[in-house]
């Protein structure tokens, strides 16, 4: 049973946008059903084995159990400094409890390849609808016109079922290099494929670039023969990229943030950075950048022209986001997750050989959310929050419960 609703969940993580009440408390259809498939499995356990079941967890999960209560006792913390303690309940609520249930459930309840395998075919099932439904939009209507270079006619954007074309990206760019982690079929290449494309047509720049580091970490890491490979087609784009003056132009209009998405993106972190330096070491709690920021961050100007006024609700950067949110220490916290996660990969690879190619792809998906991070925020959205710890999860789950049902 758990597994199924593990494999519901997954399927329908964009659900997050069917909003609703519960009384008094928002809720969304996603939460709605992390929270059936914790007490589910909670109240299963405890009739199984009484209140036990928080020692042996505890004990099960190692070191992961003292990084995930750190991550949740400075999450919990920044509630209180929030500028609007019911937004920040909420927040927590959203991106940081619920997702680390999900967590607990998932590493407990998926002890073989077959149900790992149904858990994830839920996930890849979600990017092939989206990506599908970005094709259409691409014949048949939709999607949005964003002012992408100054001075010239809007372009248009595919989104999915997300009402931004970047939230498209931020969501199919790990996904797609996890499709490689399995034996590959139509289904799985039409998926990857359709994912791929479907990314270009929202014009998500920092997905694509995610994904061409995870491509990269793959492929120089599976086999030495795909190592060479890799590196000789490298090597082959590069030459062909600075060959052409057009190619080359544009990667350093890029790389030097000129053009009007890296300016705007300058603009804000100009913003965030200045309302840091009013708090470096605790930051400004859950919701605090949004609620801030419009006394830090200048409007944008070009040749004396306003270009923008817009303030988000995070400043397009994962690490700066931490940092503003859960203070100093968070993103200590969040740095010993990295390093405990890849550790783990890599200590798994050593040991099972044959777990490589599954593990690579894990880990090529965090190097996404990481590559990705550093012009955008591929944490703070209820899909996104509960893809993270699932990845996270898929790197701890061969260490633990074997032979129990669940």
């Amino acid at each position: 049973m758990m597994v199924w609703l593990l494999f519901l969940i997954c399927l329908c993580l964009p659900a997050y946008q069917i909003r609703f009440k519960i009384g008094f408390l928002p809720m969304t259809l996603l939460e709605v059903l992390i929270l059936v498939l914790f007490f589910s499995w909670f109240f299963l356990k405890l009739k199984e084995k009484g209140l036990k079941i928080f020692r042996e967890k505890w004990q099960a999960l190692g070191i992961w159990s003292w990084l995930i209560l750190f991550w949740l006792l400075l999450a919990s913390a920044a509630v209180f400094r929030a500028q609007d303690l019911r937004a920040g309940a909420g927040i927590f609520k959203a991106f940081f409890l619920e997702p680390i249930l999900f967590f607990i459930v998932l590493t407990d309840c998926l002890k073989s390849e077959k149900e790992r395998k149904i858990v994830l075919f839920g996930l890849f099932l979600s990017a092939f609808y989206l990506s599908f439904f970005a094709l259409f939009q691409k014949f048949f209507g939709g999607g949005v016109m964003s002012l992408e270079a100054l001075g010239q006619p809007k372009v248009w954007r595919a989104t999915s079922l997300f009402p931004q074309p970047n939230f498209l990206g931020l969501y199919l760019g790990p996904i797609a290099i996890l499709l490689l982690g399995r034996k590959q079929n139509i289904f799985f290449l039409i998926t990857f494929f359709l994912s791929i494309f479907a990314i270009i047509l929202a014009r998500s720049e920092g997905a694509l670039l995610g994904v061409f580091f995870g491509l990269l970490f793959f492929f120089l890491l599976f086999s030495g023969k795909t190592r060479k490979i890799a590196l000789i087609s490298f090597l082959i784009l590069a030459i062909l990229v600075l060959s052409f003056a057009p190619s080359r132009n544009f990667l350093t209009e890029k790389i030097v943030f000129h053009d009007l998405s890296g300016r705007l993106r300058l603009n804000i972190w100009q913003g965030a950075w200045s309302l840091l330096k009013t708090s470096p070491f605790l930051g400004v709690g859950l919701g605090g950048y949004q609620n801030l920021v419009p006394q830090f961050q200048q409007p944008y100007y070009f040749q004396d022209k306003l270009i923008s006024v817009e303030t988000h609700p995070y400043p397009h950067n994962f690490y700066l986001a931490l940092w503003l949110e859960l203070g100093f220490l968070g993103l200590l916290v969040f740095l010993g997750i990295l390093v405990k996660f890849f550790v783990s990969i890599f200590r798994r690879i050593k040991n099972n050989p044959s777990s490589k190619r599954f593990l690579l792809a894990v880990a090529g998906a965090m190097i996404v959310i990481l590559i990705h991070g550093l012009v955008d925020t591929p944490y703070f959205k209820n899909d996104l929050s509960v893809l993270f710890w699932l990845i996270i999860g898929l790197s701890v789950l061969p260490n633990h419960f074997k032979n129990q049902k669940c």
